[in-house]
């Protein structure tokens, strides 16, 4: 991918996990949405790549949209557009070339991503799905922000959070690491989730 993409060390990733049995579909539209586009050039990202799982479609109409948008603009916007589809092996390479790049991860509000994308202290961007039922999505994202983990986005305008995710880096909070080794005294996720939702013993 970083041969493909011509990658030098300034190079800055935006890199968007959309779930892979049921891709968030809203979150791959917002994303290549005009403003965000602009708003990813204007924080000085060079390059954005999107997993979009089963909806390769949607994927596919929005990029080719988002790479004319970027054309009619000239010089003044460029940014390197690519997808992949679900990997079963994780999403650890996508991680570390963000954290190389100091980039930003953006996400559905899974728990399984949230997770990996914290083990690498990396400005993590999650995005609730609001229109499922029965979920905690936006529970969960609220009460990360407020322990001030994650920023919470909205998939309506993701611009906000997009341009908060530059000076959040220095600010976030340490998420605690893998429960397993040395490290085995630390509190799982379940653990930390139970604290952050407000759910104590």
């Amino acid at each position: 991918m970083a041969d493909t993409w011509r990658w030098t060390t300034d190079s800055k990733l935006c890199f968007v996990t959309t779930g892979a049995t049921a891709p968030f579909k809203a979150l791959i539209e917002s994303v290549l949405s005009s403003s965000s586009l602009e708003t990813l050039c204007a924080e000085g990202f060079t390059h954005l790549l999107i997993q979009y799982g089963t909806a390769k479609d949607i994927f596919d109409r929005c990029s080719l949209a988002a790479r004319f948008h970027l054309a009619q603009s000239g010089a003044k916007l460029q940014l390197v557009i690519d997808g992949i589809d679900f990997n079963p092996e994780g999403l650890q390479a996508q991680f570390k070339l963000v954290q190389q790049s100091k980039g930003l991860v953006i996400s559905h509000a899974g728990s399984g991503s949230i997770l990996e994308a914290l083990r690498y202290q990396i400005p993590l961007v999650v995005v609730p799905n609001t229109v499922l039922l029965d979920n905690h999505q936006e529970e969960l994202a609220v009460a990360m922000e407020r322990s001030n983990y994650l920023i919470r986005g909205d998939v309506g305008n993701l611009s906000p959070a997009i341009a908060k995710s530059c000076d959040f880096r220095t600010s976030m909070s340490q998420f605690p690491p893998i429960t397993s080794g040395k490290h085995r005294e630390t509190k799982s996720f379940a653990a930390i989730m139970d604290e952050t939702m407000g759910f104590m013993d």
